[in-house]
């Protein structure tokens, strides 16, 4: 079977096919995790990335090759999660710029230079790009397909082969990256990567119907983002949302002062072409008639919030009225009753379910801070998977973000309380960043699986000590690796305070055991124990 071209129908069916194969092998992924840790989620959010990619695509009637591909890039924008899944939008954002308007089917050499573009702005993406990761393995695979659509018009022929090139590239990552080879494994994303390709050659090879429901629903409830809440009365009924499309640049801020008197809620955010709305209204009528002005309208979306309880409104702890400005908000990320607690207290206005294993998207993020009535935002991302995502909700928002790069909660909470509501706006990022930089942080969590790792042989089920994300202690239960732990973390900072945040698996009688541990062999050190209430991480710890 030879293929020369593929058509938006073609394209359409294997963008699904390619959505269900990472789907379907999302756990092989996962598992691909450097560390042995429990909070391997490179697959999961790969998976999500491009469900939402595909979701987009969906509500998309006619078959127009540029409108599907612009709307799988907006999807995989608004959907990314994690650092995988911001690589893979800006494949797919690139592979969308490189299709014309006019474009009707795409050829060998029309998908390599695609793919190629998605490269390139991949490679933007990240301010230092490592070598044998995923971007490694796209940018071969770019390369190898350049060179075999110059001389093969196959499609098929030519995605093959640069599959094949791929895996061999893929097997060469632990010689690029040492904490692969270590570990015994290849680079997570690259391998996502892979089963992408593959799905995406299988429905070029299929010439049977790739139905829709064929795609599975990964377990959002596990990853799905919530934030402090209480339900309020509506003001504006119709939640209302749509797509404008024109040939020319939309002028984002035109069309949004165009609308803000219609409702509240309002979103709107572009890219190029592209604008997407969403606004709270009374009269969604109006909104649409406007938005005409400034071109084609689909995917229209009109829901009645009263009837079916579907939009909440974040609302400030102490009841702050709606129309007043506060000047700077914050938005943290967290997870465990007990931390998110903490932030709440320490003057964070908004807190957002996330850290390990569960990654808040793009689109999450982005609605919580668009819907603030503030002029400035801080976001703390508090975990090292959230910080690029951070980065991009930072561009494309239509307010003033200030992402603080804080890899951990106890980062988050130095941060935090660095925070003068007193000083500017430049003054208080200052502070913050030299604070969350002060602290050392430990962790100790347990292992999934045998492995290698910082020049450690490690087997299933040991428990594992970290400082900073960096493995020191290896033992077989949480106090051998405690005090050794502490140890390490002194040698990279002498601090007097060490604060602790307990899982949700520790019980009074072992809290009050660890305290009296570490009092009686550090008696210099002033100890603190929280209930964090965390999963995974039977305890966080804070060295100032």
């Amino acid at each position: 079977m030879q293929l020369e071209y593929i058509d938006a129908e073609l394209f359409r069916r294997a963008l699904y096919l390619a959505s269900k194969n990472l789907s379907d092998n999302r756990k092989i992924v996962d598992s691909l995790n450097v560390y042995p840790v429990p909070d391997g989620d490179t697959g999961t959010n790969m998976s999500l990335t491009i469900e939402q990619a595909v979701e987009e695509m969906k509500k998309m009637p006619e078959n127009d090759l540029k409108k599907l591909a612009d709307a799988a890039a907006w999807g995989a924008l608004m959907g990314a999660r994690g650092n995988s899944g911001v690589i893979l939008s800006q494949l797919f954002r690139g592979f969308a710029a490189a299709i014309g308007s006019d474009k009707k089917i795409l050829k060998a050499k029309d998908l390599a230079n695609s793919f190629q573009k998605g490269v390139e702005e991949a490679y933007k993406a990240i301010l230092k790009p490592v070598e044998g990761t995923i971007l490694t393995v796209a940018r071969e695979m770019a390369q190898k397909m350049q060179v075999e659509s110059s001389k093969n018009k196959d499609i098929i022929e030519v995605l093959e082969v640069t599959i094949e090139h791929g895996k061999k590239v893929l097997e060469k990552t632990p010689e690029m990256l040492k904490v692969l080879k270590e570990a015994g494994v290849v680079d997570a994303g690259g391998k996502g990567l892979i089963f992408l390709a593959e799905g995406f050659l299988k429905a070029l090879k299929n010439t049977g119907d790739i139905k829709e429901e064929l795609l599975p629903s990964i377990e959002k409830e596990k990853i799905d983002n919530k934030i402090q809440f209480e339900e309020v009365e509506l003001t504006f009924l119709y939640c209302t949302e749509f797509i404008v499309e024109s040939k020319n640049q939309i002028p984002i801020e035109r069309l949004r002062n165009s609308l803000i008197e219609l409702g509240d809620s309002l979103i709107v955010t572009g890219m190029d072409n592209l604008a997407k709305v969403h606004i709270h209204t009374n009269h969604p009528g109006k909104v649409l008639e406007e938005a005409l002005r400034y071109g084609e309208l689909r995917t229209v979306k009109i829901d009645n919030m009263k009837l079916q309880h579907q939009e909440y409104i974040a609302q400030k702890e102490q009841n702050t009225p709606e129309d007043t400005v506060k000047e700077t908000l914050i938005i943290s990320v967290a997870s465990g009753e007990g931390i998110k607690e903490i932030f709440k207290t320490l003057g964070a206005d908004i807190i957002i379910e996330g850290g390990q294993t569960m990654n808040p998207s793009t689109e999450s993020i982005l609605s919580i801070i668009e819907n603030q009535n503030s002029n400035n935002v801080i976001l703390l991302p508090n975990n090292k998977n959230i910080i690029l995502t951070a980065e991009q909700v930072k561009k494309i928002s239509e307010k003033k973000v200030y992402v603080i790069p804080t890899k951990s909660f106890p980062q988050g909470i130095s941060a935090l309380m660095a925070y003068n509501p007193e000083e500017d706006i430049e003054s208080n990022i200052e502070n913050m960043m030299k604070a969350f930089d002060n602290v050392v942080t430990g962790e100790i969590t347990f292992a999934v699986r045998d492995s290698k790792w910082n020049g450690h042989e490690i087997k299933k089920g040991n428990i594992l000590g970290m400082v900073d994300g960096e493995l020191k202690v290896v033992g077989s239960n949480c106090k051998d690796v405690l005090l050794p732990l502490i140890f390490h973390m002194m040698e990279k900072k002498n601090g007097n305070l060490l604060t602790i945040y307990a899982g949700n698996d520790i019980n009074e009688q072992e809290k009050n055991e660890i305290k009296d541990l570490i009092e009686s062999n550090f008696p210099d050190l002033e100890v603190e124990i929280y209930e964090g209430g965390q999963n995974l991480y039977y305890y966080i710890l804070s060295l100032e």
